[in-house]
């Protein structure tokens, strides 16, 4: 199929342009690749579109709003439009570069508008680091959670950014719904916080690997073992919070 990428060295030079106010053709700049019928973004725009109403309610109100949950329900709404695109288009980064200027420019902005001020606009547009950069990170986020159309795990979480970064997507724990689902579960339950105690057993939960083909377990099992894990640990129960 036919669809749009962009280069990193574009892609530096459209993001300072987007930063300084600019309102460049992410279109104009993007080259073609691929061959056949276009591919089809409407279903992803209309996924999109009232996250981008809601955000801009947000921002004119001032109003409060929890930047996890938001980017949880927004992995959930935007995945299946996302995975039904065929895997060389996912295996693109020109193409998540295109994503990320072209449909997510906006998110971008707003839930990285820290470090896009000290210059570190790269990191989330470009596609190196899939689990920073914000399409990527949206669609490895709702792929760690689907089973049967269900994303609520993704967004069941406060202030969890470095659950998700840390000791989900970029280790193997992401790459099986069932314990990503089981381990979000245990930490509502449990409430670990992420030092002393998240940390530490997310560095077991990886080890476990090693002795356990975990991505056999169904999520009810896989939660029986991470509860077990959890109890084995020492932990207080009496001494948790949700993590920042």
């Amino acid at each position: 199929m036919r669809y749009l990428v962009i280069d990193r060295t574009t892609c530096a030079a459209l993001v300072e342009q987007l930063l300084a106010g600019e309102r460049p053709s992410i279109d104009a700049m993007a080259q073609g690749a691929g061959s056949g019928d276009d591919v089809d973004l409407r279903a992803l725009d209309a996924a999109i579109a009232p996250f981008r109403d809601e955000l801009e309610r947000i921002v004119a109100g001032g109003l409060k709003q929890d930047k996890e949950v938001f980017e949880g329900r927004l992995s959930a709404a935007v995945h299946p439009p996302l995975a039904a695109l065929p895997a060389e288009v996912l295996d693109d980064r020109g193409f998540w570069r295109y994503l990320a200027l072209s449909r997510f420019w906006w998110y971008v902005s707003w839930r990285e508008a820290g470090p896009l001020a000290s210059g570190n606009g790269r990191t989330y547009t470009d596609a190196t680091q899939s689990v920073m950069a914000i399409p990527t990170r949206l669609f490895l986020r709702g792929q760690a959670v689907a089973k049967d159309g269900d994303y609520a795990p993704a967004y069941a979480l406060e202030r969890s950014a470095d659950f998700w970064r840390s000791h989900v997507l970029r280790v193997k724990v992401g790459t099986s719904p069932d314990l990503t689902r089981a381990f979000v579960r245990l930490q509502q339950d449990r409430q670990m916080k992420t030092d002393p105690q998240l940390r530490p057993y997310a560095r077991q939960l990886n080890r476990t690997w090693t002795n356990v083909v975990m991505n056999l377990y169904d999520e009810d099992e896989a939660y029986e073992l991470l509860d077990d894990m959890y109890r084995s640990m020492g932990f207080d129960d009496g001494d948790t919070e949700v993590t920042a």
